[in-house]
């Protein structure tokens, strides 16, 4: 009989370790199958040993030792690895079982006994005259792990990966490449297989189980040198001879968990490839504040010379709409400017995109009598006015918790029946253009109107094929266009300023830099901010500037870089949660935490409470903070550098 340790996988508030009895011979390294609690999940075996050299131990313990599940596989996981998930789960106040089950797909684990296991590295081989790969001549040998910074425009990027992958191929070595989303995975797959294929693959959720386990055989059996693009669930690959990792996008949205414990996927991507000695190149038409630091700081190298200042031959317009209220004396969606590119996209049967930011008629409805704004009867969010296309009837819809109930009521407060709309949504810029516009020819791309891939991709086609059209859409159409467009219209991007997030400027301005990389011939963008210095730097482009403001800004308030944050997020009765948080502080004394409530409330009407502590970066990880953390109770959730601070 064996004593078996092992660190369950999951993303729950567990037990670090674990004890189990079986009969099998166990290796440390394999996966197995546990009963916790009511459920059986995924576990890695940590040590092994027999039970009769652990009598003591086994009648003091002060549980009863269970039997042990089913075996999955031998050694999975390469030992450099666990070791990285150690270092990810001290940074992100976590269990190491939580690391692993974040970075791992589902997939995976529930067949690792059919499929191939995770290759430890092998020494690279430097085939005589080859060209070393970019970046490695002047830093010594191949193998040793170095960390490059690119920042270009997609086509100039796109062009230096091919270039690296031949370099790589005539050495005998594969490169992986790790991708936010599903899409940027699709479209970078795409623009990297002409002439490699056969030896290029993709990796990511959208592929079913079937079709996962086929492509990762398919990956562990070529002989040949291979790239794998992959999203991050794919972090440990059946190779051996990656010598390069690449993370496109690093910018762009996808790469925070949304689960506890919230991993920064490029971090954690980062880190398990500079534990397996690998070459990352962190790469984006404009990179991440925090990286662009680690570059001024010489933490990281240019993979390349930078481009500061994004080049486009596209005319760009700032139309401030303040200026068409006070003429008119009403809210106006759309501008005389954007009407007569409208109508010169008709007659020159060109293509225009327009951006919505948000689904539904307007985004926001207030009573004009007392100025309260109509909320969600669950979860206290405000909602968005819609409108039915069955029925022609509006609608409420809350798109944090999917409520929906007629619009036909009075205010909640007052009792009035004033309840003004306002905020431009989708579905008003669709009435507003089809009522100026009669005939015209439009595509929709929201969550509403094209809810899969498949109708997405039918609506870009059919926006291709009819020149003089146009596509109206959301951030989902932007993820799915990748050629480029004459007309971009952006009909309205306010609502982000509104958002108490450090974050947002950089935000708006990639999301600025992104559309004016699809522009052909002009780009116009609405608002009612026009003083805000993100459009002046985003519509010509102006990198540099945009990053000196932000990074000064950062320091002078205090956030990353400079500083890691924790959230401790609480949510229940506000008297119940406001004592907690209290309790809380105690416990973390002396470190402060400044205590704010949500911007909105949760499900069934709870509170929601936020605390924030802010720690020097030099500092963290603190282990004795860290520990303090892991050990709060399973309701209080822990975000170290989240995405948000709402």
């Amino acid at each position: 009989m064996n004593i078996i340790t092992v660190i369950p996988l999951s993303r729950a508030k567990v037990t670090e370790e674990l004890s189990y009895f079986t009969s099998a011979e166990v290796p440390v390294g394999a996966i197995v199958a546990v009963p916790l609690r009511s459920k059986s999940i995924h576990a890695v075996v940590t040590k092994a040993e027999k039970a009769e050299d652990l009598k003591s131990y086994i009648k003091s313990a002060p549980f009863q030792i269970r039997k042990l599940g089913r075996v999955k596989a031998a050694a999975f996981f390469p030992a450099e690895f666990v070791a990285a998930a150690r270092e990810l789960a001290e940074t992100y106040a976590t269990t190491l079982g939580a690391v692993i089950d974040s970075v791992i797909a589902d997939v995976l684990l529930d067949n690792a006994s059919k499929i191939q296991a995770p290759l430890p590295r092998q020494a690279s081989l430097i085939v005589g005259g080859d060209a070393p790969a970019a970046g490695r001549a002047k830093h010594g040998s191949a193998g040793s792990e170095r960390i490059f910074a690119v920042q270009g425009d997609d086509a100039d990027r796109m062009s230096s990966w091919r270039s690296l992958i031949r370099q790589e191929f005539a050495r005998k070595r594969s490169l992986a490449i790790y991708v936010p989303t599903i899409e940027d995975c699709i479209n970078i797959f795409s623009e990297l297989e002409k002439g490699i294929e056969g030896f290029i693959f993709a990796l990511h959720s959208g592929l079913g189980k079937k079709k996962t386990i086929e492509t990762w055989a398919k990956i562990a059996d070529t002989d040949h040198p291979i790239v794998v693009v992959a999203t991050g669930a794919f972090s440990l690959l059946p190779r051996g001879d990656i010598d390069t990792v690449i993370l496109e996008r690093e910018n762009g949205r996808g790469w925070m968990g949304q689960k506890s414990p919230y991993l920064d996927m490029r971090h954690a991507i980062e880190s398990i490839a500079r534990s397996r000695r690998q070459t990352v190149f962190l790469a984006d038409s404009y990179l991440r504040t925090e990286t662009l630091a680690r570059v001024d700081a010489e933490e990281v190298d240019r993979g390349s010379p930078f481009k500061w200042r994004s080049i486009s031959d596209a005319r760009d317009s700032l139309i401030d709409m303040k200026a068409y209220k006070a003429v008119e004396n009403r809210f106006k969606v759309v501008s005389p400017e954007l009407e007569r590119l409208i109508a010169a996209n008709r007659e020159d049967s060109t293509h225009l995109f327009m951006l919505t930011l948000r689904r539904g008629h307007s985004t926001l409805t207030v009573c004009d009598d007392c100025e309260t704004v109509v909320l969600c009867h669950s979860c206290s969010s405000p909602v968005v006015l819609h409108t039915s296309p069955e029925s022609g009837k509006n609608f409420f819809m809350c798109h944090k918790c999917g409520e929906r109930r007629s619009a036909e009521e009075n205010c909640a407060v007052c009792g009035g029946w004033r309840l003004t709309p306002l905020g431009i949504g989708i579905e008003r810029t669709e009435e507003e253009i089809r009522a100026r516009f009669p005939g015209i020819e439009l595509f929709k791309i929201d969550a509403d109107a094209t809810k899969t891939d498949k109708q997405v991709h039918e609506a870009l086609q059919r926006f291709r094929d009819r020149p003089g059209s146009i596509l109206l859409g959301t951030e989902l159409a932007l993820l799915h266009l990748t050629e480029k467009v004459d007309h971009v219209a952006v009909v309205s991007i306010d609502s982000l300023f509104a958002l108490p997030d450090y974050r947002m400027q950089e935000k708006i301005m990639y999301m600025l830099v992104r559309l004016r990389s699809q522009a052909a011939r002009s780009i116009l963008v609405q608002t009612r901010k026009p003083e805000e210095k993100v459009f002046e730097y985003g519509l010509k482009g102006n990198l540099s500037d945009f990053y000196r403001q932000t990074i000064a800004d950062r320091k002078q308030f205090g956030y990353p870089p400079f500083t890691t944050l924790v959230k401790i997020t609480i949510e229940g009765r506000k008297e119940s949660i406001a004592n907690q948080m209290a309790e809380i502080q105690a416990k973390l004394a002396p470190n402060e935490i400044d205590i704010f409530p949500a911007f909105t409330s949760t499900l069934k009407g709870k509170s929601v409470i936020h605390g924030l502590m802010k720690v020097e970066s030099h500092a963290w990880p603190d282990p004795d903070l860290a520990g303090k953390l892991r050990a709060l109770p399973p309701g209080v959730s822990v975000r170290i550098n989240p995405e948000s601070l709402l």
